[in-house]
């Protein structure tokens, strides 16, 4: 996804980036609503089949937009999103 498509990406109106249901699974692995990412394919012209074959570019593009959206319109913080913000620590 080029660059510039990140900064154009349209959120769905009406939800609130807590209706990601954004939560950690057990292999570390991340899990949300899915429903709500192919509604956010939908308008945004992507292919819902394809994306899920190679999900970690567009869900990584989603919740970056939608985070930064969400905390400018003053939301709070969510823990899990700000330990993905964070680098991840190399162990040697």
């Amino acid at each position: 996804m080029p660059t510039d498509a990140l900064l154009t990406l349209k959120l769905p109106e009406g939800y609130s980036f807590a209706d990601l249901k954004l939560r950690r699974c057990a292999d570390d692995a991340i899990d949300l609503d899915m429903d709500l990412v192919k509604l956010i394919c939908s308008i945004n012209g992507l292919d819902f089949d394809k994306v899920c074959q190679d999900p970690g570019p567009v869900v990584t593009s989603i919740l970056t937009v939608w985070y930064k959206s969400h905390l400018a319109q003053g939301g709070q913080p969510d823990a899990l999103m700000e330990q993905l913000r964070q680098p991840q620590r190399q162990l040697n």
